[in-house]
């Protein structure tokens, strides 16, 4: 049999039986689309698809054939349109039935398969494709473009539609013009031909599915420009895909994610009224609430901003029921859901409570951050407490990554800030008798080994992952040095250095790997090895706006010596306080902090001349003064900071630069 000839049905009526199947299927569809509610429909669809995979396996049960062709391309299509909706995206079993397909249609061409896998480019650049199986094969082009753009695959579908559109100017004769890279460029010069009469019935043709990749494309592209912070492109593309038809959950999403491009612009009031416009669109004002707290702390409208952080908690605590099958296939389809770094994901209860609580905190609202705290932590603690210390609780946009164990801290915080200082003691404790057996005897810091890794995503650490050892010994650090910072507060200073004391004693068991290579000289490097840790120092994969851990050790360690070189002094005792501030400039010599409380013990000690020379220093610093923790720091401890008294010491430094007769320093 030559390449284009139709394979002799053994009964050549069944080819028109088939075809009736096929249209009768899709008219008793569309009236129960049209006519029924969703439970009827969602029953139906069921039955209608059964259907449909029949009379699919009875047409490929026969040798492919160019005459059947048209018949069966459009049975899959409408097999796959019913298919999709019913799960609400493409499953393995779909890939499958387009690839199968590609393959009898390459093989009633008479084209051996491609040795590349490039079965659309063997069907378009084989010499003969019948005109009514165009429309079929168009539909089946659209699919896989769906396909492709929920799987982040643009590059593949810009391929698929240069290949078509050089295979139609040939067929035609037409002059084949300069095509484009640009994706939505290529769908608005996509021409699906229309279907010839007489053919099989669709339930979705192609020139509806090329509108819908349209829409979905210009939103996904308009995404990914905001992501690259291309915000000329992005704000382009998504209005092209606000003027698009829409759907109102889409609607929403597009003009939240416009709303988020023109605050990045600094065009504020008109990202508020897309903000305005998304949440008249739909029911779900998650991500619109979240964007606009975005907007309002951009200009420093802190009661606006929770305001909508307040909405957003009592919008996401709403049981939402799960959205119904769609048919046909349509953008909010296509549309795959958002990952949790997405600008446009409002996350869960939890994390929009987390970023309400932080917010309150950061803001000085000390009674509304513990209650909301308090809350939080209520709800955490209601599931398992194993899965929940693993977890990230933190939205896009709030303050670096949290952790359970981190709410722990900022709660305790929370609480220090409102005087309720033997509550702050209790947290701290409930923190400590669950993750005390996971603190390790002594960790080595050093060079290539397995690398830290922050807990930035949902996806809990492995057990075996060794930087989970500094992050259960950092949580623990920092639940001692705020009972320690408690008892100061209740005016039991020996409760207080002894906190202190244990939260350094803690922090010092980190050692960094040279001093292994040293100890190894003696003989001793291996049974020191075999019973503690190694990790690594390597900070690649932390994102630069993350304090990494290292540097959050060392902070912990600067502010642990302070506050207890604050209560040495308390007692009267300056030199024990002076070893402390000494060693904590040792560590950190940026630090002002550290500075300041070292030149201030100095001068009660009479040590004139050092404190003289720790003034000139802090002077010729105070122009390119600058925070050397290189990134955000946990809330817990960026408070812990704030709260080292320096008015005293920053008076004396005036008062010495005076005497000393230099420009006063700020």
């Amino acid at each position: 049999m030559s390449p284009g000839s139709a394979a002799p049905l053994e009964h050549p009526g069944c080819l028109g039986l088939w075809k009736a199947e096929n249209d009768r299927l899709v008219r008793q569809w569309r009236v129960v689309a049209q006519d029924s509610g969703q439970p009827l429909k969602q029953q139906a669809v069921h039955h209608v698809l059964e259907e449909f995979r029949g009379l699919l396996h009875k047409l490929q049960g026969l040798p492919s054939a160019l005459s059947v062709l048209p018949l069966e391309l459009t049975v899959l299509g409408n097999s796959l349109t019913l298919g999709v909706g019913l799960v609400q995206g493409f499953m393995k079993d779909h890939v499958l039935n387009i690839q199968q397909s590609l393959e009898r249609v390459l093989n009633a061409q008479g084209v051996p398969l491609p040795k590349s896998g490039d079965l659309w480019g063997a069907i378009f650049q084989s010499p003969f494709i019948p005109s009514e199986m165009l429309p079929p094969l168009h539909h089946l082009v659209g699919l896989q473009g769906a396909l492709w753009l929920t799987d982040n695959h643009p590059g593949d579908l810009i391929i698929l539609l240069r290949t078509v559109m050089s295979s139609q100017c040939k067929e035609s004769g037409a002059h084949l013009p300069g095509l484009t890279e640009d994706l939505l460029s290529l769908l608005h010069a996509w021409d699906p031909p229309i279907e010839v009469p007489d053919a099989p019935l669709a339930l979705q043709d192609a020139r509806s599915l090329k509108d819908v990749l349209l829409t979905t494309a210009a939103f996904h592209q308009g995404l990914h420009e905001l992501h690259m912070e291309n915000l000329s492109l992005a704000l382009s593309s998504l209005q092209k895909a606000a003027f698009s038809p829409c759907p109102r959950p889409v609607l929403v999403l597009v003009h939240t994610a416009l709303g988020a491009c023109l605050r990045k612009m600094g065009h504020p009031q008109r990202a508020l009224l897309h903000l305005l416009e998304a949440l008249k669109a739909g029911l779900t004002p998650g991500p619109p609430l979240l964007e606009a707290a975005r907007l309002y702390r951009q200009l420093g409208h802190t009661t606006a901003e929770l305001d909508s952080l307040k909405l957003l908690v009592e919008a996401l605590s709403i049981p939402h029921s799960s959205r119904p099958p769609l048919f046909p296939l349509g953008v909010e389809l296509l549309i795959t859901a958002l990952r949790p770094a997405s600008s446009l994901s409002c996350g869960t209860q939890s994390q929009a409570k987390h970023l309400l609580a932080s917010r309150c905190l950061q803001t000085g609202r000390g009674e509304e951050a513990v209650e909301q705290y308090l809350d939080l932590l209520a709800l955490l603690l209601d599931g398992s407490m194993l899965q929940g210390m693993k977890y990230s609780v933190t939205l896009p946009g709030g303050s670096p990554a949290s952790r359970v164990p981190d709410v722990f801290l900022e709660t305790a915080t929370a609480l220090i800030l409102v005087a309720r200082f033997q509550d702050s003691l209790t947290v701290c404790e409930e923190l400590l008798s669950r993750i005390a057996p996971l603190v390790p005897q002594k960790l080595w810091l050093g060079q290539g080994e397995p690398s830290l890794r922050p807990a930035l995503s949902p996806v809990p650490p492995r057990p075996e992952d060794p930087s989970e050892h500094l992050f259960y010994l950092l949580w623990a650090s920092a639940a001692h040095l705020l009972q320690g910072q408690a008892h100061s507060g209740l005016g039991a200073r020996r409760e207080a250095l002894e906190e202190f004391s244990r939260c350094l004693e803690l922090l010092f068991r980190v050692q960094p790997m040279d001093r292994v290579v040293d100890e190894g000289a003696d003989g001793d490097v291996d049974q020191g090895l075999s019973r503690d840790v190694i990790i690594s120092s390597a900070e690649d994969e932390l994102p630069s706006k993350i304090c990494s851990p290292v540097k959050v050790l060392q902070k912990l360690k600067v502010v642990a010596l302070i506050s207890r070189g604050l209560e040495w002094v308390a007692e009267g005792r300056d030199a024990r306080a002076l070893q402390d501030f000494l060693l904590a400039v040792q560590l950190c010599p940026g630090d002002r902090r550290a500075s300041l409380h070292l030149l201030y013990v100095l001068w009660r000690l009479e040590r004139r001349e050092e404190a003289a020379a720790i003034c000139q220093r802090l002077e010729a610093e105070a122009d390119q003064y600058q925070d050397n923790s290189e990134g955000l720091l946990p809330l817990y401890l960026e408070s812990c900071v704030n709260r080292i008294p320096i008015t005293e010491q920053e008076s004396l430094l005036r008062e010495l630069q005076k005497s000393l007769q230099r420009p006063t320093c700020s």
